[in-house]
């Protein structure tokens, strides 16, 4: 299950950094990241704007990845052309992407404790 289409993408979330025909790739693999963040929870507010929001969001960041193994672009250079790529702290999509989850999604879909009464 796809959380957000290509159209909610370019339209609502005002998206232009994926092609249309890179977009249902990438929002399955966003979509599947965000059930098992959520522990489940994400199917059930499948229609909630802040979760649509969250998988244009991760699209975004997997499209940025993409070519670089998972690891974030940290800077580019045009002349003699070069790139470095991140280390230390946000280093991985996969952390920028948990960030991400905790700007957009209520904190108790991301929950995975055990309440106490």
């Amino acid at each position: 299950m796809s959380y957000a289409d290509y159209t909610y993408y370019t339209e609502t979330y005002g998206g232009k950094s994926v092609k249309q025909e890179d977009f249902l790739r990438l929002s399955t693999g966003a979509s599947a990241y965000l059930d098992r963040v959520t522990s489940g929870k994400a199917e059930e507010h499948s229609e909630d704007d802040r979760l649509k929001i969250c998988c244009c969001a991760l699209c975004d960041i997997l499209a940025a990845t993409a070519d670089t193994g998972g690891l974030v672009k940290q800077s580019e250079s045009v002349g003699s052309w070069s790139y470095s790529l991140a280390s230390g702290s946000e280093a991985t999509a996969e952390e920028l992407m948990y960030k991400r989850c905790m700007i957009w999604l209520p904190a108790e879909w991301l929950y995975r404790g055990v309440a106490r009464e």
